[in-house]
């Protein structure tokens, strides 16, 4: 299977700030290995911008000034093909946008925290958690919604920082970081806030390139003997700066999250602009966060060192370190077309062709018991099945002839899922098997929410099976112990 382009929308500048940006080059890193070629496309990038994504291995494409719905007919003209994966992220990419755009490309993803107009996507990430996809009015066919911190793009640095311990460090040293361009100017405010705090001994302040008043600031932080103030600091010294500050105030954006995922504490947070309410009321919610003024009432009553220990255990457990596996899944899935067929529950009339398909020569050849099954093993092994409320049979069915296509079985012990599937030989070598795996993939884990991954043994010798679980988005993984000899292990991650 070909990979197709990557081409990615974003809003970004000194007003609005380079969020959008920042989160979509987050998600380059992450699926570009899904890819041909990564094109990003920018009204006026500035020079800084366009050597950091040049760097991340993506083609700049300067998208000329003018009205949305004429950029829209622009880029069907002169940019997109028939085969892209298109990923929006900006609050002005409406439906009317969406609907143009769509038509000319395979895919249309959109990041979203807004859930304000409908869209014309197949594919939403929402960041916030307990988002529901009744929220949405989504248009296309099919289109899905994955939300919450297990699919949030976070950068390199983040994501590498999951897998260190949490941090230790004393709620006296804080940070204040409410986005890189901080567009209504509170920085200042709440850094001098926490100062007049005795218990503070250090305030760190964060601010990005597109900040607009980095002098005023720099000549008021002269005065002040515990302020120290960082400019455009790059992802691998933020998460050691943020792993020094046992508290931190954040705008309830990417930058909470990044705090979350470097090694977290008593997390305060401070509500700068509308689309971020719902990071904000999750990140409460969940136990990962206070806002802001409850966050300095625990400052200076000297609660905050034990919130801040407990906000890092919530904040570990959710901050997990899948997302990246989880979003490279999707991004593959998102590949595949709709399946022909559907999937039902299996019956005690279908027994006998069961046994059918059981006993068909390539199945017994790709079976790790290559021994053929009689007819009161079978008969034994299926009533079992059918009455074990951990084990789940899907038939697949023809959705124009009704014939069946195969089967997909799954056994459930705690929060993992062990897979088998066959297909019938008249519907081999029509590339239906990745489209079996999701689907069936998707059903039990809509069957069983406890579940947090799925597994499939395959031999080393079957190259077809290897290949389907590698285009339905599955990842081998060699964390398993319990794999059959001579075998390759396929993992899908599920979200919390």
């Amino acid at each position: 299977m070909p990979l197709p382009r990557l081409l990615l929308r974003a809003d970004g500048n000194s007003h609005i700030g380079l969020g959008h940006v920042m989160r979509l080059l987050a998600l380059t890193e992450i699926v570009r290995a899904e890819a041909a070629e990564c094109l990003f496309m920018l009204r006026e990038p500035s020079d800084e911008l366009r050597r950091q994504l040049t760097e991340a291995g993506c083609t700049v494409i300067e998208v000329p000034v003018q009205p949305l719905p004429e950029e829209a007919v622009w880029l069907v003209r002169h940019v997109l093909l028939a085969t892209d994966i298109l990923v929006l992220d900006g609050y002005s990419f409406t439906y009317s946008y969406q609907h143009t755009v769509r038509a000319a490309v395979a895919r249309l993803v959109y990041l979203d925290d807004l859930h304000s107009f409908p869209l014309a996507a197949d594919l939403v990430l929402n960041p916030a958690g307990g988002i529901q996809i009744n929220q949405y009015e989504m248009r296309q066919p099919g289109a899905r919604l994955l939300a919450g911190p297990a699919y949030a793009p976070l950068r390199t640095a983040f994501r590498e920082a999951t897998q260190r311990p949490a941090s230790i460090s004393s709620s006296d040293t804080v940070l204040v970081c409410l986005g890189g361009a901080d567009p209504t100017h509170q920085t200042r405010h709440v850094a001098a806030t926490l100062l007049t705090l005795p218990s503070i001994r250090e305030v760190h302040v964060v601010v990005g390139s597109a900040y607009l008043g980095w002098e005023e600031l720099q000549a008021w932080g002269t005065q002040q003997p515990q302020l120290i103030l960082h400019r455009n600091v790059a992802a691998p010294q933020l998460v050691d700066l943020m792993r020094t500050c046992g508290a931190a105030v954040c705008s309830p954006s990417t930058v909470s999250y990044e705090y979350c995922a470097a090694g977290g504490g008593l997390l305060a947070l401070l509500q700068v602009a509308d689309n971020q309410q719902d990071i904000n009321q999750f990140l409460c919610d969940a136990g990962l966060a206070l806002p802001y003024s409850e966050a300095l009432v625990a400052l200076a009553s000297g609660a905050a060192s034990g919130l801040a220990v407990k906000f890092r255990q919530r904040q570990r457990q959710v901050f997990d370190g899948l997302a990246p596996v989880r979003l490279q899944q999707e991004f593959r899935a998102l590949q595949l077309p709709a399946p022909p067929f559907y999937l039902r529950p299996a019956r005690p009339s279908d027994s006998s062709q069961l046994l059918s398909w059981t006993n068909d020569p390539i199945v017994r050849q790709h079976s790790f018991n290559p021994t053929p099954v009689t007819r009161t093993q079978h008969q034994q092994w299926f009533a079992a099945r059918l009455a074990d409320k951990n084990s789940l049979l899907l038939l697949a069915e023809d959705g124009g002839t009704g014939k069946p296509v195969g089967l997909i079985r799954f056994q459930v012990e705690e929060d993992e899922a062990t897979l088998s599937y066959l297909l019938d030989a008249a519907y081999r070598g029509l590339k239906l098997a990745p489209l079996l795996l999701l689907a069936g993939t998707r059903t039990v884990l809509q069957h069983f929410p406890r579940l947090r991954r799925v597994i499939g043994h395959v031999q080393q010798s079957n190259t077809a099976s290897i290949k389907s679980f590698q285009h339905a988005g599955f990842q081998i993984t060699n964390q398993l112990p319990a794999a059959p000899a001579g075998s390759v292990t396929f993992v899908w991650e599920a979200a919390a």
